[in-house]
């Protein structure tokens, strides 16, 4: 969650010692009735917990599930009045499942899908596919350039690689023009692993090239990535770092089971 959004000036609100009286919010006359059998006797993961006290809150359903366009999630009643600001869990026969990151997960490998042609860099799987994995990346990051190093290797294992230009210093940065300059090529996997190796581009990036690398920025953002390399493996969970070859072609099998 980033500190300048709104949610977190919300959540930093919420976590003040206000009283209601000071605020001119009414506070709801709860009926005091016995807490429902389940939460009086609750289980998590199969495992027994002791509640210290159950309270009911003046929060009536439906609830809905609200996603601002810069990425943040909260629960909220119909009228937009009583919010959640959190990840919303299934207590399910199966253990806890994360209802939220479930939904973060589709709707990353939704825009992902959703992204022109022309707009990333993709080295397919040589052979029989295991898996497509989307790294957002810089050519001027080191650790960009050594998972690069490692492409072969992926890609002779299954893994189709795209790229999506994500320059950490912003749109207007060398490492954006050299980004643009990639997607203009004749051959963007061969400009993009002569940038990895530190080789000048001669292509003159045209606009459409550009905004290309800007909608990778924005979209970047959108899904709250801070560094590179970044990657979303195939069912659409997301991590930060290099990782390995060999540790992430296991990591795309199970992510597949």
């Amino acid at each position: 969650m980033k500190a300048h959004n709104l949610l977190y000036a919300v959540g930093l609100t919420l976590m003040m010692p206000v009283s209601a009286q000071a605020t001119g919010i009414p506070v709801p006359d709860v009926p005091d009735t016995p807490p429902p059998a389940a939460l009086q006797d609750l289980t998590i993961n199969g495992q027994p917990v002791t509640t210290d006290s159950v309270r009911r809150v003046d929060l009536d359903g439906p609830i809905y599930e609200v996603r601002l366009r810069n990425g943040d999630t909260f629960y909220s009643d119909a009228q937009g009045r009583h919010m959640v600001v959190g990840s919303l869990y299934d207590n399910g026969p199966d253990g806890l499942i994360n209802v939220t990151e479930q939904h973060d997960r589709q709707d990353r490998l939704d825009q992902l899908s959703a992204i022109p042609e022309g707009g990333t860099v993709d080295y397919p799987a040589q052979g029989e596919e295991i898996g497509r994995i989307t790294v957002f990346t810089d050519t001027t990051c080191p650790y960009c350039q050594k998972l690069h190093q490692e492409i072969d290797q992926l890609t002779q294992a299954g893994v189709t690689v795209r790229y999506v230009p994500f320059p950490r210093a912003g749109s207007h940065s060398p490492a954006a023009n050299q980004l643009a300059q990639v997607l203009c090529s004749e051959s963007s996997t061969d400009a993009m692993t002569q940038a990895f190796h530190g080789q000048a581009l001669t292509s003159r990036p045209s606009k459409s090239c550009q905004s290309a690398v800007d909608d990778g920025v924005a979209l970047g953002h959108r899904f709250g990535v801070q560094g590179t390399p970044t990657i979303i493996l195939p069912n659409g969970e997301m991590g930060e770092g290099y990782v390995p070859a060999q540790q992430l072609i296991e990591a795309i099998r199970r992510s597949n089971s």
